[in-house]
This record gives C-alpha cells, sequence and structure tokens, in this order.
C-alpha cells in the first residue's frame, strides 16, 4: 500500500487525471484527484494494488503516441537505447560469413577428388 500511495504521489498532475478518469475519481471542493486516488488504493486488496502499480507503471506508454516512426519496436528500442545500427551491422556481418561458409562448402562438394595414390606401401 505504501508503494502505490508513494507512486500515486509522485505522478505528474497529467497522469493523475488520466488515472483519476480510468477510475472514475473526480476531485471535489474537499479533496484533490490525487488524494482521492491514494484513499482508494488504500481500500484495495493485494491483486488490486498489484493492477495498479501496472497501470501506473504503463502509463506513459499507453497514452503517448510517437509520430516519429510509428513502428513500436524501433520506440522501445529508442526508449532503453538499444543501438539499432550497430545490432543490424552485425548481424548482417554474420549472416555473410554464413552465406560465404555454405558457398565454400558447396564448392568444395563439387570439386573432384584428387587422385590418391594406390601403390601399395614397401615395408
Amino acid at each position: 500500500m505504501t508503494v502505490a500511495d508513494h507512486m500515486i504521489r509522485a505522478l505528474s498532475h497529467s497522469q493523475v487525471t488520466v488515472l483519476a478518469k480510468r477510475h472514475k475519481v473526480e476531485a471535489n471542493a474537499s479533496a484533490s484527484e490525487q488524494e482521492l486516488l491514494a484513499k482508494q488504493a488504500s481500500r484495495c486488496d493485494e491483486a488490486d494494488i498489484s493492477k495498479l502499480l501496472l497501470e501506473i507503471s504503463l502509463l506513459d506508454s499507453a497514452y503517448q503516441r510517437s509520430t516519429a516512426s510509428g513502428d513500436p519496436l524501433m520506440e522501445a528500442a529508442k526508449r532503453y537505447r538499444v543501438d539499432t545500427e550497430k545490432i543490424a551491422k552485425a548481424v548482417a556481418e554474420a549472416v555473410a560469413l554464413k552465406e560465404k561458409e555454405r558457398k565454400a562448402a558447396a564448392a568444395k562438394k563439387t570439386k573432384p577428388e584428387s587422385t590418391v595414390n594406390t601403390a601399395p606401401a614397401t615395408a
């Protein structure tokens, strides 16, 4: 419960508004939306608290629409600072190396075997 209370109090005003709207909480003259959400969270059981914490952690992802790329995987990679260009280069090199090895193996199979000396060995 204290974690949920802390997370609710740490939310920005816009996040509190979105969360309050999702939980049908309206501010009145005596209490703000943030206080009412914290009070509602105090009456929740463990399962509901877990859902609330997960919901709070996903608020930004759920309501933020980036117009930059439109690709959710690329947006997630940028968010977690994954160097996609470096990975793409490494994958391209690995694929090229495998293709080169495959061609070498195919060429080895098609070459005629060298003649083996069949003369009997003298002892």
